[in-house]
């Protein structure tokens, strides 16, 4: 991975003099932090570089960034040759971590620079550091980048200028960690011109050239968050719907399960009546026709047999042919059956071959003594 030299900037914040020595001193700085960038490289080509926590935040680069020299500007690597020229100031040795920033305190010692930032006229922070440069592209954030800086070590923090006209509103806070950074170019001697604008709920130096780009896509990224808003309400509404159209599935087919069941059930049922219902025919229904017959031959084709017994089908038919003065009061089945059997071949009733029964009492047998009432009934008896 190629070694490259990198500028970060932050603006100079809350610092104090110390009334013995009149140094100043800016005290928690935030000097680095985990966050996608774009570079202007010598060449003029633009690169979207990534400090990702793990390279930027890794214990030997907040290590790096103790005790290093603050010089007035950029002039390159500051080493132990040229620090007697560079040197005018230093960062203390506390350098630690905060959330996704780098953070260290800052003494300037010399008495240019610090009249300069008295005055205004140089007021931003920018650390120069060595990386090694991976070109793994990716997202970080939601931004995409060209390549990660791996390795990164601090080796000064510089003093510069302000923003020629974009940093009349600028960056408050702790945070350097939207601020868009430029590499410098040593051809022109200065740096890219930028802006300050709002976006995202907070304030960012962009690249002058990129304001309206970046208010544009601000804007198109806020209303596509009301549109990813409206859609969650939306799915949120569709998954009740869903949910409570589930249910009344459920329901239902509880319901058709219940239905279903009785409908086993009666079908069962009808089965068995069925089966009852044949049975029945094949023991009784034929009989009964074959009764209703007989009776119709006594009595006429036009009798109405509808809603009467065996029993009452039986008298009619002897009353039929033997007249309504047949009483079948308080007779047996028996009798009747008899009385009924009788008129089938009543011409063969002429008398009774066996022995004459007891006509009354009541140890006679009910059917001879049936057959004996009946004997003297069809000769004219009493």
């Amino acid at each position: 991975m190629p070694s490259v030299q990198r500028y970060d900037s932050v603006p100079i914040r809350d610092y104090h003099f110390d009334d013995q020595t009149g140094f100043l001193y800016v005290y928690r700085v935030p000097i680095a932090g985990a966050m996608v960038q774009k570079y202007v490289k010598s060449d003029g080509s633009e690169e979207m570089e990534a400090k990702l926590p793990e390279e930027i935040l890794s214990d030997a680069t907040v290590s790096s960034a103790n005790s290093k020299p603050v010089t007035d500007g950029h002039h390159g690597l500051v080493t132990k040759d040229n620090s007697h020229d560079l040197l005018k100031g230093f960062t203390a040795s506390n350098g630690h971590v905060e959330g996704n920033m780098l953070y260290n305190d800052i003494t300037i010692t010399d008495p240019n620079l610090i009249s300069q930032i008295k005055s205004g006229d140089k007021r931003e922070l920018s650390i120069g550091f060595e990386t090694q440069m991976d070109p793994t592209s990716g997202t970080y954030n939601g931004t995409k980048y060209d390549a990660v800086q791996r390795n990164i070590r601090i080796n000064h923090v510089a003093v510069v200028p302000k923003g020629r006209a974009g940093h009349e509103v600028r960056l408050i806070g702790d945070s350097a960690e939207a601020v868009e950074q430029v590499e410098p170019s040593e051809e022109k001697g200065n740096q890219m011109e930028t802006r300050v604008v709002r976006a995202d709920g907070q304030n960012i130096t962009v690249a002058a050239d990129d304001v309206e780009k970046i208010t544009k896509l601000d804007a198109d990224n806020s209303a596509k968050a009301k549109q990813i808003a409206d859609l969650d309400a939306q799915i949120k509404k569709l998954q009740s719907e869903k949910a409570q159209l589930q249910g009344d599935a459920d329901a239902s087919a509880k319901k058709a399960d219940e239905a279903q069941a009785k409908a086993d059930s009666l079908e069962a049922d009808n089965k068995k009546l069925q089966e009852e219902f044949d049975k029945y025919k094949a023991d009784g229904v034929d009989k009964k026709l074959e009764l209703i017959d007989k009776v119709k031959s006594f009595v006429g084709d036009e009798y109405d047999y509808h809603g009467k017994s065996d029993r009452d089908m039986k008298i009619d038919a002897v009353k039929a042919i033997k007249g309504d003065s047949v009483d079948f009061t308080d007779k047996s089945d028996t009798y009747v059956q008899a009385a009924f059997d009788m008129l089938e071949k009543p011409k063969k009733v002429s008398g009774y071959a066996g022995p004459e029964p007891e006509a009354k009492g009541d140890s006679a047998d009910p059917i001879a003594k049936a057959y004996y009432d009946l004997n003297h009934m069809y000769k004219g008896g009493k």
